[in-house]
């Protein structure tokens, strides 16, 4: 399923007609070369510190397959064989600029690592040098990635000034650059592992988080390697809850590919399309099953986790994205329609996980799907978003009572994607919701899956109670 403004033949029309708007640039969702990494086929430019963190991110994108360069005014000692140093001798935006043209219509992926400067925390060195690297930013290559770091140097007030200064630059910046694919985060890195901060900026840096960005994130602990080879979850165990259709499909047959063995959850009566999910699966060399059980009822969550204690025993991944809108405004709705959202958006969530919790092994991962508009709140729809932003806190309290064993609880909040329901809207309201994304399109049930196939494996091991909006970069809630 593609939006028609990403249609080749359609754009080839409209290329031609004097449009009153711009057409989006097609997303770059994988990468470059088949072999080589995520990375592979985009530079990296790093204007670090030289510390242990900025030697992690080096070593992180370089095993990508990013071709590595470093912005300074002098060479750093014992660069990494490969890694370029690009002469940065007045940390002005211009010479910066001029390094980014350098490579041409080549993506980058621009890490900028904010420093520490007690000066004037309206007009220091590190200001200037953030202005300097989000203007350079601005002149970025189509499907480019601008990403501010703050390590563990940054814990003064005035440390806290900068960084809420590149916080509010970033939110401007994705905006600004979403027209031509690049998207832009800041990363807050004071009490995480410089490896798992390393594995972070890789994935926002690469074509899976395509339609992410606009993120501030927080990234704590995360000490331990990542899985060898490359499927992350190789002999992992797996529940996705309405997984039998759209997101919940794509979620399923992505955590497939990196080899966890899946449960599909679903109502009885989507067996069928259930079915077609376990043979894409089992067609790619997977394993999966499939649990008719409504989750509505305590009777159903009961089946989920006997059938899941009898086969395997033990879960290492729950994605709980099974959910009902009933939407009508304030007014018009009904104390039942309200109830019946709450009561699978949220409450299912609460009772199931409860039944699971004896199930999870260690450093498991617990993903819930919440909504943009749990963060910003939608016209009619006050049931859903308010149990949506329910689950965000829900999130947070999973996360806290998860650290004993390790467990990682963390949040998606997808926006405008394309699915079966969704393209039943209307066409004028379907422009509408495009228009307020910076990336001016809409999301797929893929770029859902790829986030939470990143936060179900141990590379997204520095985020724990985190709530990722991968919505383009929506006008509300940002």
């Amino acid at each position: 399923m593609q939006d028609w403004s990403l249609d080749p033949r359609i754009r080839a029309i409209l290329s031609k007609l004097p449009l009153p708007f711009s057409l989006p640039t097609e997303l770059r969702r994988t990468p470059s070369r088949a072999e080589g990494g995520e990375l592979a086929g985009m530079r990296a430019l790093l204007t670090g510190l030289g510390d242990d963190l900025d030697r992690a991110l080096l070593s992180t994108v370089r095993q990508a397959g990013a071709e590595v360069g470093v912005a300074a005014a002098i060479p750093w000692s014992s660069l990494p064989v490969g890694v370029r140093h690009e002469s940065w001798p007045d940390d002005t935006a211009e010479s910066l600029i001029q390094i980014v043209r350098d490579g041409g219509e080549t993506p980058v992926l621009l890490v900028h690592r904010l420093g520490v400067d007690s000066g004037d925390p309206a007009r220091n060195s590190q200001t200037d040098r953030l202005f300097a690297a989000a203007q350079a930013a601005s002149h970025l290559p189509a499907n480019s990635r601008f990403v501010i770091v703050a390590g563990s140097d940054l814990s003064s007030d005035s440390s806290e000034l900068l960084i809420a200064l590149a916080s509010g630059t970033v939110r401007t910046a994705f905006k600004e650059f979403g027209r031509i694919g690049t998207t832009a985060h800041l990363v807050r890195a004071q009490s995480a592992d410089v490896g798992a901060v390393a594995e972070l900026v890789a994935y926002l840096g690469g074509p899976h988080a395509a339609f992410v960005t606009g993120l501030d994130l927080r990234a704590s602990g995360g000490q331990g390697e990542i899985s060898s080879g490359n499927r992350t979850l190789n002999g992992k165990h797996a529940l996705v809850t309405g997984g039998a259709r759209g997101i919940g499909a794509a979620i399923a047959l992505r955590l497939a590919q990196e080899g966890a063995a899946i449960w599909i959850n679903d109502l009885s009566s989507a067996a069928a399309p259930a079915e077609a999910v376990i043979q894409a699966i089992v067609a790619a060399g997977g394993r999966a099953q499939f649990i008719g059980a409504d989750l509505g009822t305590e009777a159903g969550i009961t089946e989920i986790a006997a059938s899941i204690k009898g086969s395997a025993g033990k879960l290492d991944v729950v994605v709980h994205n099974a959910g009902i809108t009933r939407d009508k405004t304030l007014r018009k709705m009904s104390l039942q329609n309200w109830r019946q959202v709450l009561q699978i958006d949220l409450g299912a969530l609460v009772r199931l996980q409860a039944a699971l919790d004896p199930l999870m092994a260690n450093n498991s991962s617990l993903i819930a799907m919440s909504s943009v508009m749990g963060i910003a709140g939608n016209f009619g729809q006050a049931n859903y978003t308010a149990a949506k932003a329910a689950v965000l806190e829900l999130t947070r309290q999973w996360a806290r009572q998860g650290a004993v064993r390790g467990t990682r609880a963390n949040a998606i909040a997808p926006g405008f994607i394309l699915t079966e329901m969704t393209a039943q809207i209307p066409l004028f309201n379907r422009e509408m919701a495009k228009q307020l994304t910076a990336l001016a399109q809409p999301g797929t049930p893929d770029d859902v899956a790829e986030l939470a196939c990143f936060l179900a494996s141990p590379r997204s091991r520095a985020l724990n109670g985190a709530a990722l909006r991968c919505d383009g970069g929506m006008a509300l809630g940002a």
